[in-house]
């Protein structure tokens, strides 16, 4: 299934900071060492903190970031 970035924005009630809201993501992924080229990355809180990984989600080519609001990268 692929998701336009307007169907992420509707769905978690964020914020387009930058891009072409007409994009699109083939895949999703919270592990920047299996996200796919031009996957939405999402970066979660958990035992480790996904913020800490959007330069590696960028290495991997990365589409887009889904991230907290109030992040630096927000």
């Amino acid at each position: 299934m692929r998701w336009s970035v307007a169907e992420v924005l509707e769905a978690t009630g964020g914020s387009l900071l930058a891009g072409d809201p007409a994009a699109g993501f083939d895949s999703v992924g919270t592990d920047s060492r299996w996200l796919g080229p031009g996957g939405l990355f999402v970066a979660l809180r958990a035992a480790r903190d996904g913020h800490d990984f959007l330069a590696g989600a960028a290495a991997a080519g990365a589409g887009g970031y889904l991230v907290e609001a109030g992040h630096p990268a927000a």
